[in-house]
């Protein structure tokens, strides 16, 4: 193993860049030099290679020091530590002016002299002595954004004060259940080529009845659907707006001709009928309607923006990266696109929003919730990294390090974040998009949660295995999440599954950010008894996820053969797969016997193992216990197959059965019955 020379992993420390990691054996990965050296000049460090990093740790240093303050602070519970203020020794004499505006609008002004305040640390940077002070603010901090503003030698320098609860807000206080459906996958008589919200809107209706509060679901945010094309809900053209593929437009009286959603075809035939009536819309008389449109439209800055942005996309069919250089420096002018499908894109947000938000209203008023799903990327082509793209670095994709299933790494395809250029903007887009999804949703799932702290950088050029993990401010991010999730009382689930460090697992326990706990992926096959640990409290329980197979599936090991088909596994490691899941079915069968979920001796056939897991997972103390709908009738055909694309018809299968056919069926209401009993015994 290449050993990292001290001054380069020196340069990696004051980017917060990591040289190694532990991989799922708990083996340190020390990281590529070549990466390493890659991913500091997307950071803005200049090192060509090894003979510029001295240059760039003076350059780095000095950076560094020269910031008088930290762009972003956090008052946990309001207390707000010292603030660290760092000057030359020079200024010795000079005062400090500061300014404290609070989020309602209050301020309080202090000066005093520097040599007041105690001093933290001092270095030496050049020919240059800096010392970092420490500037208190006595006060308790009301919960919210302030801002903070220092003023030193003439000049101002802001800071944002993130004064948050510790613990983020949770809607239950008792043991509740719930489904979890993709819509696009649902399909009724009314409309049976792909699911809407009003399809959706029934099964919420139907889980209800049995006691479900929660109706779970993938992103609904906005998508790709004609030119360029990415149906992957994980891969949207904006957090900030949402997909009207989900509208319900009316019945459709097509007849439905294949299992899998045509998205070209049915977006065509959707936006068509939307296009319609979005003329008629604009063409009638003023109405209140049409006040209500217009208050919709100034009450969000960025629509307008949008609806242009996708007119262009329109008009030229391929994404913004392809443009004219001044369409893609952000300079659109209304020539560039057709005011028609500027109207179309307007009206089709307030149509999808105003269903979303009249299922929120509903779902209130029936005690229930809409738990949505944040993903941890975006299309390159996306709205938000054209809009805010200096927050985006165009020459990496964020990943995964490479596993036992995934060997060379895993590529997601999405730019990542700049860590240090959106604490400049003082996190102006991370508040908008979770805003954008608390809005109508009351428990949000973030996506691969271990992203608040790192996210595992492939600059382009390299393969996945030669990825490094950067450093993202994670004690800020969970502030956000906090206040927001108080503000607009709704929970966070973190999907913390896979190699996660500990402080991971600590920071989501310290801020009440329910963990996930799947029951596929904990099962183990060395010891029966012990074949699965308890289910935490803080936890959302389910047997699967969408990116895994269906119980059904997992128990037959279906997905060893699909992963040995896509050549994603040799014979040799397919067979020793088998086994080891004929040895985790076995102790699955004793452990729930054991605990009294299965019958000794009983016939243990994969509905009847089901139904056992099932209650398992409801008699938990998880505070809420998921669903997947598809195993209510024994699936075995995955939504999603990591690591494929063509492949296998990702995020595109429509469910077995239907709508109807859902509500009508004796045997799934029978097991969702089982678990509302198992949670009414845990409230």
């Amino acid at each position: 193993m290449t050993t990292i020379p001290q001054k380069l992993a020196h340069l990696a420390r004051l980017y917060g860049v990591q040289t190694s990691y532990r991989d799922m054996r708990r083996q340190r990965q020390e990281a590529p030099v070549e990466s390493l050296l890659a991913v500091l000049r997307l950071l803005g460090a200049e090192v060509n290679g090894m003979d510029d990093v001295d240059a760039a740790l003076a350059l780095r240093n000095r950076e560094l020091w020269e910031r008088v303050v930290e762009p972003v602070v956090v008052a946990w519970d309001g207390k707000l530590p010292p603030i660290p203020v760092r000057t030359p020794q020079s200024l010795l004499n000079a005062t400090l002016r500061s300014r404290l505006t609070l989020a309602g609008g209050e301020t309080q002004s202090t000066s005093t002299p520097l040599s007041k305040l105690l001093i933290r640390n001092q270095q030496e940077v050049g020919k240059t002595r800096y010392v970092e002070r420490e500037l208190t603010i006595g006060r308790p901090l009301p919960s919210g954004y302030h801002r903070l503003t220092v003023e030193l030698n003439g000049r101002g320098h802001e800071i944002m004060i993130i004064s948050a609860p510790m613990k983020a807000f949770f809607p239950f206080e008792r043991k509740e259940w719930g489904v979890f459906a993709p819509v696009y996958a649902l399909h009724s008589k009314r409309n049976p080529h792909a699911g809407d919200l009003t399809d959706f809107e029934t099964m919420v209706d139907w889980i209800g009845v049995l006691g479900g509060r929660v109706a779970a679901t993938l992103p609904l945010l906005a998508s790709y659907l004609d030119e360029p094309f990415e149906p992957s809900p994980y891969s949207p053209a904006s957090r900030l707006f949402w997909n009207e593929f989900y509208v319900d437009v009316g019945q459709t009286r097509r007849a439905a001709q294949s299992e899998f959603v045509d998205y070209r075809k049915e977006m065509a035939f959707r936006r068509k009928v939307l296009s319609k009536d979005a003329d008629a819309f604009f063409k009638a008389k003023r109405t209140e309607t049409r006040d209500r449109f217009n208050e919709f439209v100034k009450s969000d800055g960025e629509l307008q923006q949008y609806a242009r942005f996708r007119a262009v996309t329109d008009r030229f069919r391929k994404g913004w990266t392809l443009w004219p250089e001044r369409l893609r420096a952000g300079q659109i002018t209304p020539a560039d696109f057709e005011t028609r499908d500027e109207r179309y894109h307007l009206y089709a947000q307030w149509r999808i929003q105003d269903q979303l938000r009249q299922l929120g209203q509903k779902t209130k008023r029936t005690g229930q919730l809409l738990n949505l799903d944040l993903p941890l990327g975006l299309h390159p082509d996306s709205y938000d990294i054209w809009r805010f793209r200096d927050q985006f670095v165009s020459g990496a994709d964020g990943g995964a390090p490479p596993d036992p299933v995934f060997t060379s790494g895993q590529n997601w395809a999405f730019p990542p974040m700049h860590p240090d250029v959106v604490r400049l903007r003082h996190h102006q887009y991370t508040i908008a998009y979770l805003r954008n999804h608390f809005r109508y949703s009351k428990m949000l799932r973030i996506d691969h949660v271990m992203g608040l702290h790192r996210l595992f950088w492939i600059p382009h050029g390299f393969t996945g295995d030669k990825g490094v993990y950067v450093d993202y401010p994670a004690d800020e991010l969970y502030a956000i999440l906090s206040i927001e999730s108080h503000r607009y009382q709704a929970g966070v689930v973190g999907e913390n599954l896979g190699t996660v460090p500990p402080e991971v697992s600590q920071a989501m326990q310290r801020h009440n950010i329910q963990q996930m706990y799947v029951l596929q992926y904990e099962v183990a096959g060395d010891d029966a008894r012990r074949a699965l640990r308890s289910v935490p409290d803080d936890a959302a329980a389910s047997l699967n996820t969408h990116d895994m197979a269906p119980f059904r599936a997992f128990l037959d090991a279906a997905d060893v053969d699909d992963r040995l088909e896509l050549q994603l596994l040799d014979k040799s490691a397919a067979k020793e797969e088998r086994l080891q899941r004929a040895r985790i079915r076995k102790a699955l069968i004793e452990f729930l016997q054991h605990k009294h979920f299965l019958d000794a001796g009983s016939r243990v056939a994969p509905d009847v193992i089901f139904k056992a897991a099932t209650q398992f997972l409801a008699a938990s103390l998880a505070n809420v216990v998921l669903v997947n709908i598809e195993d209510l009738w024994g699936e075995t055909h995955p939504q999603n197959v990591p690591s494929t694309s063509r492949e296998r018809p990702n995020w595109k299968r429509k469910t077995r059965l239907s709508v109807e056919e859902i509500e009508g069926s004796k045997e799934a209401a029978e097991i969702l019955r089982i678990v509302e009993k198992g949670r009414r015994l845990r409230r």
